[in-house]
C-alpha cells in the first residue's frame, strides 16, 4: 500500500514539472524570444515626384529594398520616369529589408500631329481639333508658292510627330503673292492694242483710253501714259493712255474684262503642273497661269482684257480640262 502511495506522488511531481516546464517553454517562445528576435519596423518614405534613381538611394537608405518588378503608366502630370505610385504607401510601417514596387511615368500621351499644309486656315483648325490639339499661334508672309490667302504654308511640329494629347501647333499662312514692284516702260509711239497687251501681261490694269487727234502721230499709237516711264508701280495698279485719233472708240476696241478663277481638281496627283491661256480676236494668246498648285487649290488672278470673241483653256499636266468661249 504504501508503495502506491509513493508511486503515485512521483508520478503527480513528474506531471506537475512537466506542466512547469511547457509553461516555461511557451513563455520564452512567445515572449522572451520575439522581443530577443524582433526585425524593426521602419516607415515608408514618400517617393511619388522622384526619379528612379533618387527613389532607390533613399529606399536603400532607410533600410528597405527595391522591388525588381515595375510597372509603366502614362501619366499628365509627371515627366517620363518619375515615381508616380508606390506600394506600400508612404508613412506605412514595414519590416527592414522589404521591398517596395514604384510605378514609374511614360510622361504624356502621344499621337501624331496631322499634316495640315496646304489647307485653308478654316479647314486646318478643325483637323487640329479633331486630332486632339490646339490651334497655336499663326503667322503670315506673302508666297507665290501658296496664291490663295489665308493657305498653311508650314506648321509647328511637323506633320506626324509625335506629340502630348492637346499640344498646340503654329501655322505659318499664306498671304497670296506679294505684289511686285515695276518700272513703267515707255509706251510712245506704240500700237495702243499691243500696248494693253504688254501691260496685261504684266498684271496691270488699263484704264479708259483717251484718244486725240495729232498731227504727227499715227492714229492708234500711243502719245503718253500715267503713269509716266521710269515710274515705279505695281501689279494690279491703273495705267492711263492717252491715244491718236478721233474720241470716239474704234469697233476693234470693244471688248471686256476675264475673270481668272479656277480651282484644281482634287483626283489623281496631290500636285498638278497647271496652264491656263486666252486667245481673243487679235489671236494672240496669254498666259494667265503656268505654275504648280496642290489639288483643291483655288487659284484666283486678275481680270484680263479680251477684243472680241475670246476663249479660255485650261491645262493640268499638259491636258486639256476645260475650253470657255467669249464673245463681247
Amino acid at each position: 500500500m504504501r508503495r502506491d502511495v509513493i508511486l503515485f506522488a512521483v508520478i503527480k511531481i513528474a506531471l506537475l514539472c512537466l506542466v512547469v516546464m511547457i509553461v516555461i517553454g511557451l513563455v520564452f517562445l512567445f515572449w522572451v524570444v520575439p522581443h530577443q528576435v524582433r526585425t524593426p519596423e521602419v516607415a515608408v518614405p514618400n517617393l511619388i515626384g522622384q526619379s528612379y534613381q533618387q527613389a532607390v538611394l533613399l529606399i536603400n537608405s532607410t533600410g528597405l529594398a527595391v522591388d525588381p518588378v515595375q510597372e509603366k503608366k502614362t501619366s499628365s502630370d509627371f515627366p517620363a520616369g518619375q515615381v508616380i505610385e508606390q506600394e506600400p504607401p508612404a508613412n506605412f510601417k514595414i519590416k527592414l529589408n522589404k521591398p517596395i514596387r514604384l510605378t514609374l511615368s511614360l510622361g504624356s500621351e502621344k499621337i501624331a500631329i496631322p499634316d495640315v499644309t496646304g489647307k485653308l486656315l478654316s479647314d486646318a483648325e478643325m483637323l487640329i481639333t479633331d486630332a486632339g490639339f490646339r490651334r497655336g499661334r499663326v503667322a503670315a508672309v506673302h508666297t507665290d508658292r501658296y496664291p490663295e490667302a489665308h493657305t498653311v504654308i508650314a506648321q509647328t511640329p511637323r506633320a506626324t510627330t509625335m506629340h502630348p494629347y492637346d499640344g498646340e501647333v503654329h501655322l505659318l499662312l499664306s498671304l497670296g503673292i506679294r505684289s511686285k514692284v515695276l518700272r513703267m516702260p515707255d509706251l510712245r509711239l506704240m500700237p495702243i492694242d499691243e500696248a494693253r497687251f504688254l501691260l496685261e501681261s504684266h498684271g496691270l490694269q488699263i484704264g479708259e483710253p483717251v484718244y486725240k487727234p495729232h498731227p504727227e502721230i499715227d492714229q492708234g499709237l500711243i502719245i503718253g501714259h500715267q503713269p509716266i516711264a521710269g515710274e515705279l508701280i505695281r501689279v494690279g495698279q491703273t495705267v492711263n493712255l492717252e491715244a491718236s485719233g478721233s474720241q470716239q472708240r474704234r469697233s476693234e476696241d470693244k471688248g471686256g474684262y476675264l475673270e481668272i478663277k479656277y480651282r484644281v481638281s482634287s483626283t489623281g496627283t496631290p500636285h498638278k503642273q497647271v496652264r491656263i491661256v486666252i486667245e481673243d480676236e487679235r489671236k494672240k494668246l496669254i498666259k494667265v497661269v503656268d505654275g504648280g498648285y496642290k489639288s483643291g487649290t483655288l487659284i484666283e488672278k486678275l481680270p484680263v482684257r479680251v477684243m472680241g470673241k475670246a476663249t479660255m483653256r485650261i491645262y493640268e499636266d499638259n491636258v486639256l480640262v476645260k475650253k470657255q468661249e467669249f464673245d463681247w
